[in-house]
């Protein structure tokens, strides 16, 4: 990656040195609509292949400070080309130049302050340079009185912007950025005394800015750097081992390595993760193991790839994932055979049903038996009608008793049954009533209670004596109740 990125960063410094020689020999018109042209765009440059993420979020990064250095030298460049056009007096030139720094870095505060003296100056000559000068440390001064160091000391950086040798401006600005570091200093160390680190870490690196050769002020922002560094740590640490006692493992583990950003080499923190490295590979090996169990393949392998990315034995997880797909795929194979044999099953009894169905239709067709209805008188007897509580053939005159006279009941005989009918099913009508109670108990089964009560229905039909189907509907109807 280094080489690539050497390669690139000479390639485009030559660019940006050809494009100054060129740019230095004559001055050159603003071009509407090319602001773009000012900047080289390395994304069009191959850098390579690179496979690790780390490497990737490294390189981008560099390369994004490399054109942001790029842009600001190149804007660097034209800014002062604008102020040579400014200084001899070509103050529209100036402004358009000005102005088309600010279309690519509106903060360039030295080109918003050419770009408005340059608009002013070219108002027909009315306003002249010094009285422009004269009217901003005026300015200056009455900001610096009232308490405003930085809007004053912006003031004179305008004033500098456009006449950067002017020594009563110069002496005023070391003046007013001694104050100014002085009330930063002040403010750091009022937030130093209330414990607020971070807070007086930012008001003496600010006043830096103003100091950047005092000891004093660098010696207190390393011990504060430090003592920060060490509360962080604690912090930090606290909430870790929070986090380890709730069975968190996976969150302390993050939080342990933001501690090692703060601090490297912790030997302590550095056991602390090898210890919640074993852990969390050791749970999800074992969440794993309890969804191959359940028949749950798909997380079972979930699990598994995330212990070996925990530090668990490699090529043991991915045996244990291989065999997870092979029982999935069993799986899946033994169920849809399943499912097969079921549908023809149904199938089967289905067809089953619809001969029976066919058989009791034709049964049901067939000429039925000839009967004789008694009407009147019982043949045979020579008396008009039976007298109630009688028996017929006995002897008239008798007490009632049964006799041995022809066309008397024996004392060994059964009546027969009076008004009676017997059906009689055919084998196939049997053997479809069967079939319609096993497909009900089967959605019986399956809690599909009107579906059983149906199948249970027809077989009834099918077969009046199917004790069975009388029980399951006997069930059904209290279920349904």
């Amino acid at each position: 990656m280094k080489k690539y990125l050497g390669f690139t960063l000479l390639v485009v410094c030559c660019s940006v040195c050809l494009q100054a020689a060129a740019f230095r020999k004559e001055i050159p018109v603003r071009q509407h609509g090319k602001e773009e042209g000012m900047l080289l765009d390395l994304s069009k440059i191959s850098m390579g292949t690179l496979n690790d993420v780390e490497e990737k979020k490294q390189y981008l990064s560099t390369v994004q400070l490399e054109k942001q250095r790029i842009q600001n030298y190149t804007l660097r460049m034209v800014y002062e080309n604008a102020y040579l056009l400014y200084k001899r007096g070509d103050y529209q030139r100036a402004q358009e130049m000005a102005q088309t720094i600010l279309s690519i870095d509106p903060n360039f505060k030295q080109a918003q302050t050419l770009a408005q003296q340059a608009s002013n100056m070219g108002t027909y000559g009315t306003i002249s340079e010094a009285q422009v000068i004269e009217a901003k440390f005026q300015e200056t001064i009455r900001l610096y009185d009232s308490g405003r160091l930085v809007e004053a000391n912006d003031k004179l950086n305008e004033i500098l912007t456009i006449q950067p040798g002017n020594s009563k401006a110069q002496s005023w600005k070391r003046k007013i950025d001694y104050d100014i570091a002085k009330e930063y200093t002040r403010r750091g160390d009022v937030a130093y005394e209330e414990g607020d680190y971070q807070r007086a870490l930012d008001a003496w690196y600010n006043a830096l800015l103003m100091r950047k050769d005092d000891p004093k002020l660098v010696a207190k922002i390393s011990d504060t750097e430090n003592k920060l560094r060490k509360q962080q740590v604690a912090d930090s640490m606290k909430q870790a081992m929070e986090f380890y006692n709730k069975g968190q493992f996976v969150e302390s583990y993050a939080v342990f390595e933001r501690i090692t950003k703060i601090q490297p080499g912790d030997p302590r923190v550095q056991k602390y993760m090898s210890q919640l490295k074993n852990e969390i590979a050791a749970g999800y090996y074992n969440a794993g193991n309890k969804s191959y169990n359940s028949n749950r393949f798909d997380q079972a392998i979930s699990y598994w790839t995330n212990a070996k990315k925990w530090g668990a034995d490699a090529a043991t997880m991915d045996g244990l994932i291989k065999r997870a797909r092979n029982a999935k795929e069993n799986h899946l194979r033994v169920k849809q055979q399943q499912v097969l044999k079921a549908e023809q099953a149904a199938q089967k009894a289905e067809q089953a049903a619809q001969k029976a169905e066919e058989a009791a239709a034709e049964a049901l067709e067939e000429e039925p038996i000839e009967t004789v209805a008694v009407e009147g008188n019982v043949p045979g007897l020579s008396g008009g009608s039976v007298i109630p509580g009688s028996i017929p053939g006995a002897i008239p005159g008798s007490s009632g008793a049964i006799g041995s006279s022809v066309g008397a009941v024996g004392t060994n005989e059964t009546l027969p049954t009076l008004g009676g009918t017997v059906n009689r099913v055919s084998a196939e009508a049997s053997a479809a009533s069967r079939a319609k109670y096993i497909e009900g108990l089967d959605a019986f089964n399956q809690d599909d209670y009107e579906r059983a009560r149906q199948a249970w229905i027809v077989a009834k039909q099918l077969d009046p004596g199917n004790s069975d189907a009388d029980l399951g509907l006997r069930k059904v109807e209290e279920l349904l109740k």
